[in-house]
């Protein structure tokens, strides 16, 4: 499978989403920079990495959701492709209108570290 890899400004684990993808599929991911837009032909899969895309400042996922790149990750998902936003790309799918909701803040203000079902 034809996998590729956004690479936002500031994003540290966008190396590690590829390197997980070529251990599963066996062929190495496009990187595909936020500012390009358009995508390799034929993906069956694009990951949206974490990390501190932007910094983390000022609502990353907003940010990154105004790249050009997102209207063709997009136009991806809408056609039934599959997309997968790991931490951070999570954020930028959820600003993005991908995933239905919004993000908010926890009820402390403070890191939160616990299991929770799916």
């Amino acid at each position: 499978m034809k996998t590729a890899v956004i690479v936002f400004p500031g994003s540290n684990c966008d190396r590690d989403i590829a390197v997980a993808l070529e251990a599963v599929t066996g062929v190495k991911p496009a990187m595909v920079w936020h500012g390009d837009s358009e995508l390799p032909e034929g993906l069956g899969l694009i990951g949206v990495p974490g990390g501190f895309s932007y910094g983390d400042y000022l609502r990353c996922g907003a940010m990154a959701s105004q790249s050009a790149i997102m209207k063709e990750v997009k136009a991806h998902a809408d056609k039934g492709g599959m997309v997968l936003g790991v931490c951070n790309g999570f954020q930028v799918l959820t600003e993005s209108h991908m995933l239905p909701g919004a993000l908010m803040r926890n009820a402390g203000l403070k890191f939160v570290c616990k299991p929770v079902g799916l």
